[in-house]
């Protein structure tokens, strides 16, 4: 094997041959959960557009979007600031929330493709509550 065919299979190129599909059932299932970040409901999909391979993602490829598996559930407010730049880069953004956003996205994706919708809704809640318990960032109840 040449070594451009080495280099090609350990890292492919970030550009895919085809646009990945829309998912349009996941992105409206991801508005059923709170935010990754806050735990407010009322969120938008946000998509982690910066590459991570090992996690499968690519970045964005010329003239194409991210997949949709790689959104994750942002109240408007984390999202503008997501991609405002005002914490520096997007990985920047995400490494400020302590959350490695490709893990958190394969997490959900698996769990919606595993489940059907009202388990797949609970596990989900489940997993970004977890995480926001692990940070002391967990909302009560009782706040709106």
């Amino acid at each position: 094997m040449s070594g451009f065919r080495v280099a090609n299979f350990i890292r492919p190129d970030p550009t895919p041959v085809r646009r990945p599909a829309k998912k349009p059932t996941y992105l409206a299932f991801l508005h059923h959960l709170p935010c990754a970040v806050s735990g407010v409901y009322g969120v938008q999909a946000a998509h982690v557009s910066y590459p991570s391979t090992w996690h499968g993602a690519f970045g964005r490829g010329k003239g194409t979007k991210v997949p949709d598996r790689f959104a994750l559930p942002l109240s408007p407010a984390e999202h503008d600031l997501q991609h405002s730049g005002k914490l520096g880069s997007e990985r920047d953004y995400w490494a400020s929330k302590g959350i490695e956003p490709h893990e958190l996205a394969n997490a959900l994706w698996g769990v919606f493709c595993d489940f059907d919708e009202a388990e797949a809704i609970v596990r989900c809640t489940a997993i970004i509550n977890q995480r926001l318990a692990s940070v002391g960032a967990l909302r009560s109840r009782d706040e709106v």
